[in-house]
C-alpha cells in the first residue's frame, strides 16, 4: 500500500519483472513540506524519464548554511541536487509504475491481515501473495502486522510553500535539535522546519519558523499560504530498530519502515533503496525473509551510525563550529557538501575529518595571517 517513492518504485521493478502488483493509494495528488532534495545517488535509482515525460524537478549547484547565532558558508556542490514537488514526483514515478504494468487503485485500505487480505473503504476484498507497506510514517500495515513506530522515533515538520524563488538553504537555530530550510523548486519555494517530536510542542514549531521567516527572509512569508504538516520516522542505534520491517508475507518500506536520515531527516534516497532491495528479495527469492538483514547490510549500518551520532550533531554549539571550520578550510566544506550530496557516509565521517584535520589547520593559518 502507498505509492509514493518507495511504492511507486517497488510496483516498477516488480511489474518489470513480470509479477502482478496493485498498488492501493487515494492520496494522489498530494503535497508533502519536505524539501524536496534528490541526491546524485537517489537520481541513479529512478527510472528512466521518457522524453516527452522529463523528471519535474529544479537542479541546484549551491547550498548555504547558517548557524542561527551569525555564522554562515556557501558550499559549490560537486554534483547538482535536484529538487522537485513531492506532488509531482510521486506522480511522475507512479507513471513509470503503471506504464511498466502495476495497476493503481485509488481507493483508501481500510484493513490488512496476516493472511494478505486488503479491503478498501470502497468495499474492494482481496488476497495478495504480499503486503507491502509504503504508506508513510502511521503506515496500516506496519500497526495492523507488526506495532506502531514509537514517538521518540519521529520528529514533526512543517512549513508552507511561497511564490518566487531563493538560494537553496539550511539555518540550524540555537536549542532547536532540528533546523530550518529553503529548497528552490521548479516554480516555487518550499519553507519548513523540523525538529524531535517529543522536544517541542508543534504551535512552538510553527510560530519558530514563522518569526524566523519574517526576520530573516520577509519576501517569503505568507500568512494565507497552507501550513503543510508531517511526521519523519528514523532508526535509533539499536539494529533492532532496523530488522523489525518484515514478517512472513509482508515487508515495509521507505517511511513506513522508519528509514530516514536520523540527523538530516531525507528519507527520499532510503525510500528507494529499500524498494530497490525488496524488489530484488523478492525476485530472488519470492520471499520477504531475508530482507530486513539485506536492508541492514546494503544502508543499515550508516542509519545506525546517523542515529548514535546524531544528539553529538545537535549539541550546543556544534553546528555553529561546523560552519565556522568549513568558512575557513575548502578541505572541510568539501566533506561538508558531501555530506549534503550523500556522498560521505557516516561510518567513515571522524576518519575522513582527521584526514583533513591538517589541511585545515594549515588554510586556517593562511587566512589568519592573509587577514
Amino acid at each position: 500500500m502507498g505509492a509514493g517513492p518507495a511504492g511507486s518504485l517497488l510496483s516498477y521493478h516488480l511489474a518489470r519483472s513480470g509479477a502482478s502488483v496493485t498498488a492501493f493509494d487515494a492520496s494522489h495528488p498530494r503535497e508533502k513540506p519536505c524539501g524536496g532534495g534528490v541526491t546524485a545517488k537517489a537520481l541513479a535509482l529512478l527510472p528512466p524519464a521518457p522524453p516527452a515525460d522529463p523528471l519535474p524537478a529544479r537542479f541546484v549547484d549551491a547550498c548555504r548554511f547558517e548557524s542561527g547565532t551569525g555564522e554562515s558558508v556557501d558550499l559549490a556542490l560537486a554534483k547538482p541536487v535536484a529538487v522537485a514537488s513531492r506532488r509531482e514526483l510521486d506522480a511522475w514515478l507512479l507513471r513509470r509504475a503503471t506504464e511498466a504494468g502495476a495497476e493503481h487503485v485509488s481507493e483508501r485500505v481500510v484493513g490488512v491481515d496476516r493472511a494478505g487480505r486488503v479491503r478498501t473503504s470502497a468495499g474492494r476484498d482481496e488476497r495478495f501473495d504480499h503486503i507491502v507497506g509504503a504508506d508513510g510514517a502511521g503506515s496500516l500495515v506496519r500497526r495492523s502486522l507488526h506495532a506502531p513506530l514509537p514517538p521518540e522515533r519521529l520528529a514533526m515538520a512543517l512549513g508552507w510553500f511561497a511564490r518566487g524563488t531563493a538560494p537553496m538553504l539550511v539555518r540550524f537555530t540555537p536549542g532547536l535539535d532540528g533546523y530550518l530550510w529553503l529548497f528552490p523548486r521548479p516554480d516555487h519555494v518550499g519553507i519548513g522546519i523540523c525538529a524531535p517530536l517529543a522536544r517541542i510542542p508543534t504551535r512552538e514549531l510553527r510560530t519558530r519558523l514563522e518569526a524566523e521567516v519574517a526576520r530573516h527572509f520577509p519576501a517569503l512569508a505568507d500568512d494565507r499560504a497552507r501550513r503543510y504538516a508531517h511526521t519523519i520516522p528514523s532508526p535509533t542505534a539499536d539494529p533492532a530498530s532496523l530488522l523489525d520491517i518484515a514478517g512472513p508475507g509482508w515487508a515495509l518500506v521507505g517511511d513506513a519502515a522508519g528509514l530516514t536520515d536520523p540527523i538530516t531527516g531525507e528519507g527520499i534516497y532510503y525510500a528507494l533503496r529499500s524498494a530497490v532491495v525488496l524488489a530484488d528479495t523478492l525476485r530472488t527469492d519470492a520471499s520477504t525473509a531475508r530482507y530486513p538483514e539485506r536492508a541492514l547490510e546494503d544502508f543499515g549500518r550508516e542509519l545506525l551510525k546517523a542515529a548514535a551520532l546524531r544528539d553529538r550533531f545537535y549539541a550546543p554549539g556544534f553546528a555553529e563550529r561546523m560552519i565556522r571550520y568549513a568558512s575557513r578550510s575548502e578541505a572541510i566544506r568539501t566533506v561538508l557538501g558531501d555530506l549534503v550530496l550523500g556522498e560521505q557516509g557516516y561510518l567513515d565521517l571522524k576518519r575522513r575529518l582527521l584526514w583533513t584535520a591538517p589541511r585545515f589547520l594549515l588554510q586556517s593559518a593562511r587566512a589568519h595571517f592573509a587577514a
